[in-house]
């Protein structure tokens, strides 16, 4: 009976994702406090009593904890049952990848964990696409993650990040997006500092993700160097330039080996004890879903409960389902109440 129950929870709860609402619902603001900053977050509190607390971690979107795809996943999960802690990671919401970045999110568990008006067991579980998936796992490793995480669900995760720098770059047919987050935040260990393209870079990210409501990479390219443009076009459709820097890159060892280290997530499933739900999109353009067999086939070396689902049902950061695949929901709808069944207090 219990087995069914989230069976069928787990059912409304992917409905709830296709139903499209991203109107943000009646949240609770509060702030968490780490070392370095305060962060703005926002609480989901159910109807009665709480099954348990998720924290939420953006990906690397502008809107962050509230852009619209975020809201309904935090609506769902709150129409679940679940109290859901939904913070604004700037940096992240910037574009930045850096050790940092888990620094902050292992601090902002820690305090919400902390809290009994958002926990009273003082675990909780985390919810987290793509990079900050990734991030997800690589936090739970730390020994201070385990006695206040109960479960991880991670989508779109990358398993080896260089291998997904390599795949992207070197293939044109991929996600821009992803390709352009990437150069952001690695060309600087191949050229060093020019402000002017990596301001275009971002630009042309921002016009990506806010379609035609931001358009700021048009004007801003008049105004550039020629030699600035020249590179700029050549990073974006060239993926023999793209592979030029990555293998400088690589070469240079210092700041980039520790960077590429640290974010590695194979190099710490081994430390990570909780629950764990990879879940995997076939279509996914930006992280193959070969990824997910990478750290599959190490978490059977270290754990007794996680569970891999790879579907045609999802792409990257998307949960619309196309009729044409429902056969597989049923896998999908198994994995995610394995997810659900450990997050629950």
């Amino acid at each position: 009976m219990q087995k069914l129950k989230y069976i069928w929870k787990t059912i409304h709860f992917l409905k709830d994702l296709q139903i499209q609402n991203s109107t943000l619902p009646s949240v609770e603001e509060i702030q968490i406090e780490t070392s370095k900053q305060k962060l703005n977050a926002d609480v989901y509190i159910p109807k009665g009593r709480s099954l348990g607390t998720i924290v939420t971690i953006n990906g690397l979107a502008p809107l962050g904890n509230r852009d619209p795809r975020f809201i309904i996943v935090n609506k769902s999960l709150q129409n679940f049952g679940f109290t859901v802690v939904s913070p604004y990671y700037e940096d992240i919401c910037n574009f930045y990848i850096s050790k940092e970045n888990i620094s902050l999110i292992r601090e902002s568990i820690e305090w919400i964990s902390s809290r009994e008006e958002l926990t009273s067991s003082g675990k909780v579980s985390l919810f987290a696409p793509s990079f900050s998936g990734s991030l997800s796992l690589i936090v739970s490793s730390d020994k201070r993650m385990k006695p206040i995480t109960n479960a991880i669900c991670s989508i779109g995760a990358y398993g080896n990040v260089k291998t997904v720098i390599q795949n992207l770059f070197s293939n044109q047919d991929l996600d821009e997006y992803g390709r352009m987050i990437l150069l952001l935040n690695f060309l600087p260990l191949s050229i060093g500092e020019n402000q002017e393209l990596y301001q275009a870079i971002r630009f042309a990210l921002l016009d990506n993700y806010f379609k035609e409501h931001d358009k700021r990479l048009a004007p801003f390219l008049k105004n550039m160097s020629e030699e600035n443009i020249t590179l700029f076009n050549q990073l974006r459709s060239q993926a023999e330039t793209r592979l030029y820097h990555w293998e400088r890159i690589l070469g240079n060892g210092g700041e980039s080996k520790h960077l590429l280290s640290d974010l590695s997530v194979l190099e710490h499933l081994k430390e990570v004890s909780s629950p764990v739900l990879l879940v995997h999109g076939y279509k996914d353009d930006v992280v193959p879903a070969s990824e997910a067999d990478l750290m599959a086939e190490e978490l059977k070396k270290h754990h007794s409960l996680w569970n891999v689902c790879k579907t045609n049902l999802i792409s990257h950061g998307d949960t619309g389902f196309s009729l044409l695949s429902l056969i597989e929901l049923p896998k999908l709808i198994r994995s995610f109440a394995f997810f659900f069944k450990y997050a629950t207090n």
